[in-house]
């Protein structure tokens, strides 16, 4: 055999066993959806199986004359609407008359009701006025209104002491003596002023009282008298003057301390410094400065 017919034979071969593969697989197929739709059925057959059953069930469990039939019954519309008939045929007229006048009254309108009266008022009687005398006592109860006034201004007090040496005292003789030629006068309250006489008045400067208590001397025995010391003291209101009078009163303090032979001491009973002089000085300035501003408001 040659080449030619044997490539003829492997060739009808070949499409023998592909028409054989085709022909199993179509009949497989067939078979597959054959065996689906038997099991389809059988689903639907077992489903209606458990709803009959189901149906069985609720039905026994129902009392007797109640359970449901499978099979609907007839309606009887045509027997009950021919009974319906018959009946309104069977009305007397007196029973549609009445039915006449109850849609008659249905249909009225409403009455509107009658406006309930305004209940009387009384008349209110009104407060009695209150006596002259009720208003007098009132008016006396009500709180007085108190007019509260600035606290006045005090004035400066400055003041510087001469004092004797420890043992010694300061005889009342040379006191007076001393006192009136450094312009100090005896005067009021038993003690001694420096004064300026002015054309409407004499105002005092400063003064000088005893160191010991109750500080006055006893002018008509001053040969008897004696004293450990004097203090000069001044009450200043902020006057322009105010700065002169410090001055003058310790240049008098120094005056009486080298005539007497005694020290000048400041309200601390120290020494008179510079410092503690210049320090008075601001305290007088502050203090006019104070007054001034009181004086505006």
């Amino acid at each position: 055999m040659d080449a030619n017919t044997i490539r003829i034979i492997l060739i009808v071969i070949g499409a023998v066993l592909i028409s054989l593969l085709y022909w199993w697989e179509r009949q497989r197929s067939k078979d597959k959806d054959a065996d689906d739709d038997d099991e389809h059925w059988e689903d639907n057959d077992r489903r209606e199986d458990s709803d009959e059953r189901s149906d069985d069930v609720a039905n026994s469990d129902a009392p007797y004359g109640v359970r449901a039939s499978k099979t609907q019954p007839t309606s009887d519309k045509p027997d009950a609407d021919d009974r319906a008939a018959s009946s309104a045929r069977a009305q007397s007229p007196k029973a549609e008359s009445d039915q006449r006048s109850q849609s008659n009254q249905r249909s009225a309108p409403a009455k509107p009701a009658a406006p309930a009266k305004p209940a009387a008022t009384k008349p209110v009687a009104k407060p009695p006025e209150p006596k002259p005398a009720e208003v007098k006592s009132s008016a006396s109860s009500a709180p007085a209104v108190v007019e509260t006034k600035k606290p006045a201004l005090e004035p400066l007090l400055i003041q510087v002491s001469v004092m004797s040496g420890r043992g010694h005292t300061f005889r009342g003789a040379s006191v007076l003596d001393v006192a009136e030629s450094c312009g100090l006068h005896p005067g009021k309250m038993d003690i001694f002023h420096c004064l300026d006489e002015f054309e409407d008045e004499t105002r005092v400067y400063f003064s000088m009282a005893n160191l010991v208590k109750p500080g006055t001397f006893p002018f008509d025995a001053m040969d008897e008298f004696t004293t450990p010391g004097l203090v000069l003291f001044a009450q200043l209101c902020g006057r322009p003057e105010d700065m002169t009078i410090l001055d003058e009163m310790i240049a008098t303090a120094r005056k009486l301390a080298i005539s007497l032979r005694g020290d000048v001491l400041d309200d601390m009973r120290c020494s008179l410094t510079v410092k503690k002089q210049d320090e008075m000085r601001k305290a007088v300035i502050a203090n006019q400065l104070r007054w001034a501003k009181e004086t505006q408001s």
